[in-house]
């Protein structure tokens, strides 16, 4: 009896051997599902415990291997859909087994965990691409938490993360891993105003001032920081003690073109109630007094006077009758938001020339037709 029991044991384990050989060759010669059939039975045997541990680091190994290689092959991956999941669980199962083992093969081990990572971070970057955030945030998040087995954790993979979740307008969620990056020391001024921006979305106004508070001691001269601060209080109906701040900036320092552009920015944005385009105007054209290559400047000012003439415009279309004095006001207003894009025109124009790009081009071409400018709109074309 003790013989044929050691007999038995012989041979399960024989046949657990030759479960492990065979999925071996199925996944080396390319058929991965029948590859995926013998490591399942290998693994999940009742007597897979009992084997060494060495052996049992190779079958987990070989596991992560076939289940990687699945991914990589679409037709396959859409049969199993959890193919990633296994896969990195197989590689963390082989170093739990037998570290030596893994240490041993870490040519084989280790650069599939990373590989697995950024298999992670590609389909949360589709799944983002396709505005599919809470599920691109999922995916970055792993991408995230198995590249931490690495050198360093991968910032970009968790910075992601967090941007998804706050497209989603999961702000709890973003809120935490904006505060991971934070304690890996990541620092950066775009970490604050995301931050800001994700209390904000929950109405935590007073969460909000803090993070703006802590990034302008970090960037005290950062524009953007200054202007979610000017945003914050306007919203708080602050508006004029965070203008009156700005102001006494300006008279301290008068040529920084950052505070004026800042001004102009305030002041130029018509969602407010201070709405004031002459004093946009003024700031801006200060600004680019200082600074002439200042583009953003540059735009806004240009991008200002679009604005005023289709108020103007809009205007205009909303006069139905056909009295003298109606028609009189009627070609006036539209002479004058004609003037207006005349005289952003040349702002828009060192814009484009500065930095290009289809957006300023289409602005800048729509302005060449309203002023009836077909041959520089034709030339534009022609770039």
């Amino acid at each position: 009896m003790i013989l044929l029991a050691v007999m038995l044991t012989a041979n399960v384990m024989m046949a657990q051997k030759t479960d492990r050989t065979n999925a071996y060759m199925y996944n080396k010669n390319g058929q991965y599902e029948k590859a995926a059939e013998s490591i399942e039975k290998c693994v999940h045997h009742e007597s897979f415990l009992g084997m060494k541990p060495k052996d049992q680091a190779q079958a987990w190994l070989y596991r992560g291997m076939i289940y990687l290689n699945i991914h990589q092959n679409p037709e396959l991956a859409a049969k199993y859909p959890d193919c990633l999941e296994k896969a990195y669980e197989a590689l963390e199962n082989c170093i739990k087994a037998d570290a030596g083992y893994a240490k041993d093969n870490a040519q084989d081990v280790y650069p599939r965990i990373a590989a697995i990572a950024v298999n992670y971070f590609q389909d949360g970057v589709n799944q983002f691409n396709n505005q599919s955030y809470p599920e691109a945030a999922v995916n970055f998040r792993k991408s995230y938490d198995i590249s931490k087995n690495g050198a360093a954790p991968d910032t970009s993979a968790l910075i992601n993360t967090a941007l998804a979740y706050q497209r989603a307008k999961m702000f709890d969620e973003a809120i935490v891993n904006y505060n991971d990056l934070k304690t890996l020391g990541y620092n950066h001024v775009d970490l604050y105003k995301n931050l800001a921006a994700c209390y904000l979305g929950k109405d935590d106004q007073n969460s909000a001032v803090g993070v703006i508070e802590e990034g302008m001691a970090k960037f005290p001269g950062d524009a953007g920081m200054i202007i979610e601060k000017v945003n914050l209080f306007l919203k708080q109906g602050k508006g004029d003690e965070a203008l009156n701040d700005l102001n006494k900036l300006a008279e301290l320092d008068p040529n920084n073109p950052s505070i004026l552009f800042i001004l102009g920015t305030i002041y130029g944005d018509d969602t407010h109630d201070i709405y004031n385009p002459d004093k946009a105007i003024e700031y801006y054209t200060q600004a680019i007094n200082v600074n002439p290559e200042y583009y953003d400047a540059v735009y806004n000012l240009g991008a200002l006077y679009i604005t005023m003439s289709n108020k103007l415009k809009a205007e205009a279309n909303e006069i139905t009758g056909f009295s003298k004095a109606e028609i009189e006001r009627y070609d006036s207003l539209v002479k004058q938001a004609e003037d207006l894009v005349r005289t952003g025109l040349p702002y828009v124009k060192q814009a484009y020339e500065a930095q290009p790009s289809d957006d300023i081009k289409h602005v800048l071409k729509t302005m060449y037709v309203q002023l009836k400018m077909m041959d520089e709109a034709k030339a534009l074309d022609a770039e």
